[in-house]
């Protein structure tokens, strides 16, 4: 295989990696209303269904890159498909909320390894700036086209198929994802100056998963509740605990000097904003009844209180 088909065998399969990613994040909450419906599930779980793969993501995707440098970044990157596509199988398949919530917790995981494994597999394929440019650029257009296609593609799904149909949907993606990355994907790694960090790995995680139980919990449990209070509590001490290991661990998992480069801190204060419209938007449409009306299935209904004028509707119209 010559070096210009295995560059573009690398790029269809990272791309197409990140699009069933993606598309899998935003199918799920069109099916939140039939998911509730049919395991008998209360609101609090429904949040879970959503919030359990964010929160092992975000716990595990700095640990992912890691990982990838140490032990192959292509290793890695096929070992995250397979647990993202095992994941979707044990959701499609779940007979109650429990294996659900452990099939989306196996596809959070999933997803931190084969993100940022992406991402680092394109920048050593694709050594020249402008060409590495243009394929990183193809590479995030197919995270803005899956989330452009997932609620017409998903609504159509639940409507026909039923909720486990949306999990089910990303089987394919993967089975083709790996096949390609077995057949063009060069392996590659970076060990020097790099370790897990343990420590920082341990404190990250407790820092979110308990701010995280007590903002889902604190409505049916009250703010009120030692129980919640403690996760804020034990939140906040894991967060101090983290900044201080990670200010003086040689390796850290999260390097504090980053937040002192301008262009890095502007781009998290970028996906701060873009995190919180996507979670307004999820909670609207989690929230919102599902109205159904002759020619269109509307996944989201409601009348804007600041603006009473203006009507938001997010519909797949049957032809």
């Amino acid at each position: 295989m010559n070096e210009q088909t295995r560059k573009r065998l690398t790029l269809a399969t990272m791309s197409l990696a990140t699009f069933m990613a993606i598309l899998d994040t935003t199918v799920v909450n069109l099916g939140l209303h039939t998911i509730q419906k049919d395991l008998h599930v209360s609101i609090t779980v429904l949040q879970w269904v959503l919030d359990v793969y964010n929160l092992v993501y975000a716990g595990f995707i700095l640990t992912g890159g890691v990982l990838g440098d140490l032990f192959g970044r292509r290793r890695i990157f096929v070992l995250g498909i397979t647990l993202f596509t095992v994941g979707c199988l044990m959701c499609a398949a779940a007979p109650n909320a429990t294996v659900l919530l452990c099939g989306r917790g196996v596809s959070g995981l999933g997803a931190a390894l084969q993100l940022p494994g992406a991402l680092s597999i394109l920048t050593v394929t694709f050594r020249e700036p402008r060409e590495r440019a243009h394929a990183i650029a193809i590479w995030g257009g197919f995270n803005g086209l899956a989330m452009a296609v997932g609620p017409t593609v998903g609504g159509l799904l639940v409507d026909s198929f039923g909720w486990r149909s949306i999990f089910y949907l990303v089987v394919p993606f993967g089975i083709a994802a790996l096949a390609l990355a077995f057949a063009g994907v060069a392996e590659s790694s970076s060990p020097e100056g790099r370790r897990i960090d343990l420590p920082g790995q341990i404190f990250s995680v407790l820092a979110l998963g308990l701010l995280a139980f007590a903002f889902i919990e604190a409505p049916s449990r009250r703010w009120s509740s030692p129980l919640i209070l403690g996760c804020v509590a034990g939140s906040g001490l894991s967060l101090a605990a983290l900044l201080k290991v990670e200010s003086t661990r040689p390796g850290a998992l999260l390097s504090l000097s980053a937040f002192r480069n301008r262009a890095f801190a502007v781009a998290i204060a970028d996906g701060k904003l873009k995190a919180r419209a996507f979670g307004e938007k999820i909670s609207r449409e989690r929230h919102a009844p599902a109205v159904e009306v002759k020619g269109a299935t509307f996944t989201q209904l409601e009348v804007r209180e600041d603006r009473p004028g203006l009507w938001r509707a997010q519909c797949v119209v049957d032809v």
